[in-house]
């Protein structure tokens, strides 16, 4: 009996230490602005696309494909939201999360989930991209 009650003990600790914390919009935001973020395939190393964060209300994305889009930014709730200027009128919103320590954003279309892997002041690799 106190193997299975250790067991449940080291079960529920890691539960716990596995759980999704959520990050408010603003505080991702803060994080990101002026700065380029990486975002890769849950926990992959397969590149979905980077995006610098011009200031909080316009970004560039860059698809892993090197075609990128101008991005406007809105927090509504919990979700941050983008559009993109070759598809307007679709909004693209993620519920920011952390979990062990690592940042993620989970999408409110589909529920894929993208893992922060890297956040570094550079400019993107993208004809058109405005310099602020």
């Amino acid at each position: 009996m106190p193997v299975i009650r250790a067991l449940a003990l080291v079960f529920c600790a890691t539960n716990v230490a596995a759980q999704e914390t959520p990050v408010s919009p603003d505080v991702f935001l803060d994080l990101a602005e002026n700065q380029t973020v990486t975002f890769m395939l849950d926990r992959t190393d397969l590149l979905v696309g980077e995006e610098r964060f011009i200031n909080r209300e316009r970004s560039v994305w860059t698809r892993s494909d090197g075609s990128c889009a101008m991005g406007d930014i809105t927090v509504r709730g919990a979700k941050l939201c983008f559009v993109y200027d070759d598809d307007p009128g679709t909004n693209h919103c993620w519920l920011p999360f952390e979990e062990t320590g690592e940042l993620f954003v989970r999408s409110t279309v589909n529920g894929q989930v993208q893992r922060i892997a890297g956040m570094e002041k550079r400019r993107l690799e993208c004809l058109g991209e405005p310099l602020s």
